[in-house]
């Protein structure tokens, strides 16, 4: 029985492992932090990944969520501690999970460009999850600056008014 076991992880363990996308490329993927913006101890990431197809993923994993409410989430132009307006409206993290699935295809911005990736290592902009939507649609509960703002540490609150 122990061999059978053995022989099974071994053919699992090759067949991951020889496993090639369609045009043995990798896909291109940026990632960025997602930090705590108050009390809660909510933080975790957001990547933009490219397909093939040029479409754009954004995956957003967050940890300590509260499993009873969904939580808007926003890409914005500007860093964190501005206001910022809304740039693409994002998938809802499900707080069961903590996990946000968005994919975008020609999706023009609210400036009225067309959002690629290509872009986005040089965008000026930040992703905010919020509390809810109505009166405390305002609470940021995690945020994080993507593209040309990455390195900049905010030295204030992350704000957010106007959806």
């Amino acid at each position: 029985m122990k061999v059978f076991y053995w022989f099974a992880l071994f053919v699992v363990i090759v067949s991951v492992g020889c496993q090639e996308q369609s045009d043995g490329k990798p896909s291109d993927a940026l990632t960025y932090n997602l930090f705590r913006a108050g009390y809660e101890p909510i933080h975790g990431t957001v990547t933009f990944t490219e397909s093939e197809t040029k479409a754009i993923a954004v995956e957003i994993t967050l940890e300590n969520t509260d499993a009873r409410f969904d939580f808007p989430a926003h890409l914005h132009f500007g860093t964190i501690s501005e206001v910022g307006e809304l740039a693409i409206r994002l998938e809802d993290v499900i707080g069961e999970t903590g996990r946000s699935y968005t994919l975008l295809e020609d999706v023009k911005l609210s400036s009225g460009e067309i959002f690629t990736y290509d872009m986005l290592s040089q965008f000026n902009g930040s992703v905010k999850i919020h509390l809810a939507e109505g009166l405390f649609g305002y609470v940021v509960l995690a945020y994080g600056n993507v593209g040309a703002n990455e390195n900049y540490l905010s030295d204030g609150l992350a704000v957010c008014v106007g959806h």
